[in-house]
Protein backbone atom coordinates (compact mmCIF):
# COMPACT_ATOMS: atom_id res chain seq x y z
CA UNK A 1 0.00 0.00 0.00
CA UNK A 2 1.32 3.23 -0.90
CA UNK A 3 1.27 6.58 1.05
CA UNK A 4 -2.12 7.97 1.56
CA UNK A 5 -3.69 4.88 0.13
CA UNK A 6 -5.84 3.14 3.23
CA UNK A 7 -6.87 -0.55 4.20
CA UNK A 8 -10.01 -1.06 3.33
CA UNK A 9 -10.49 -3.27 5.27
CA UNK A 10 -8.19 -2.21 8.14
CA UNK A 11 -10.30 1.21 8.30
CA UNK A 12 -13.66 -0.63 8.15
CA UNK A 13 -13.26 -2.43 11.14
CA UNK A 14 -11.47 1.11 12.97
CA UNK A 15 -14.99 2.84 11.81
CA UNK A 16 -17.02 0.37 13.29
CA UNK A 17 -18.77 -0.10 10.01
CA UNK A 18 -21.33 -3.47 9.97
CA UNK A 19 -23.01 -5.58 7.11
CA UNK A 20 -24.07 -3.47 3.94
CA UNK A 21 -22.41 -0.26 5.00
CA UNK A 22 -19.12 -2.69 5.71
CA UNK A 23 -18.85 -3.42 2.18
CA UNK A 24 -20.06 -0.15 0.44
CA UNK A 25 -17.16 1.39 2.73
CA UNK A 26 -14.82 -1.27 1.41
CA UNK A 27 -15.80 -0.39 -2.15
CA UNK A 28 -15.31 3.67 -1.48
CA UNK A 29 -11.73 2.47 0.29
CA UNK A 30 -10.94 0.99 -2.81
CA UNK A 31 -12.19 2.92 -5.50
CA UNK A 32 -10.10 6.05 -3.30
CA UNK A 33 -6.99 3.93 -3.03
CA UNK A 34 -7.75 3.33 -7.43
CA UNK A 35 -7.63 7.33 -7.57
CA UNK A 36 -4.57 7.96 -5.50
CA UNK A 37 -2.58 5.44 -7.32
CA UNK A 38 -3.42 7.09 -10.68
CA UNK A 39 -3.16 10.73 -8.86
CA UNK A 40 0.82 9.72 -7.45
CA UNK A 41 1.41 8.16 -11.00
CA UNK A 42 0.27 11.59 -12.86
CA UNK A 43 2.52 13.39 -10.39
CA UNK A 44 5.48 11.53 -10.91
CA UNK A 45 5.34 11.91 -14.72
CA UNK A 46 4.52 16.07 -14.26
CA UNK A 47 7.12 15.99 -11.85
CA UNK A 48 9.83 14.20 -14.56
CA UNK A 49 10.61 17.25 -16.49
CA UNK A 50 10.76 20.08 -13.49
CA UNK A 51 12.78 17.97 -11.40
CA UNK A 52 16.68 17.25 -11.44
CA UNK A 53 17.31 13.65 -10.65
CA UNK A 54 18.30 14.24 -6.54
CA UNK A 55 14.86 15.99 -6.36
CA UNK A 56 13.14 13.43 -7.85
CA UNK A 57 14.26 10.63 -5.76
CA UNK A 58 13.38 12.92 -2.90
CA UNK A 59 9.90 13.18 -4.43
CA UNK A 60 9.69 9.10 -4.43
CA UNK A 61 10.75 8.64 -1.04
CA UNK A 62 8.10 11.17 -0.03
CA UNK A 63 5.67 8.53 -1.64
CA UNK A 64 7.62 5.19 -0.63
CA UNK A 65 5.75 1.69 0.63
CA UNK A 66 6.29 1.89 4.28
CA UNK A 67 4.97 5.11 5.67
CA UNK A 68 1.38 4.14 6.14
CA UNK A 69 2.50 2.11 8.89
CA UNK A 70 4.32 4.93 10.36
CA UNK A 71 1.37 7.33 10.33
CA UNK A 72 -0.69 4.71 11.62
CA UNK A 73 1.64 4.31 14.93
CA UNK A 74 1.00 8.21 14.85
CA UNK A 75 -2.49 8.06 14.84
CA UNK A 76 -2.19 5.31 17.93
CA UNK A 77 -0.29 7.38 19.77
CA UNK A 78 -3.09 10.38 19.81
CA UNK A 79 -6.25 8.14 20.46
CA UNK A 80 -7.52 8.13 16.89
CA UNK A 81 -6.88 4.28 16.65
CA UNK A 82 -10.54 3.09 15.83
CA UNK A 83 -13.79 4.39 17.38
CA UNK A 84 -13.91 1.17 19.46
CA UNK A 85 -10.73 2.60 20.94
CA UNK A 86 -11.92 6.07 21.79
CA UNK A 87 -15.51 5.30 23.49
CA UNK A 88 -13.31 2.85 25.62
CA UNK A 89 -11.14 5.53 26.81
CA UNK A 90 -13.75 8.09 27.31
CA UNK A 91 -15.36 5.47 29.05
CA UNK A 92 -12.67 5.23 31.51
CA UNK A 93 -11.58 8.80 31.31
CA UNK A 94 -15.26 9.14 33.17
Amino acid sequence: MNTGQLCSHGTRDALGAKDQKAEQWVAAARKYNGAVKQATAQLMEDAEPLLDAEQMALLKAWFAEGFNKEINQLLYSKGLGSLGEQAAASDTEQ
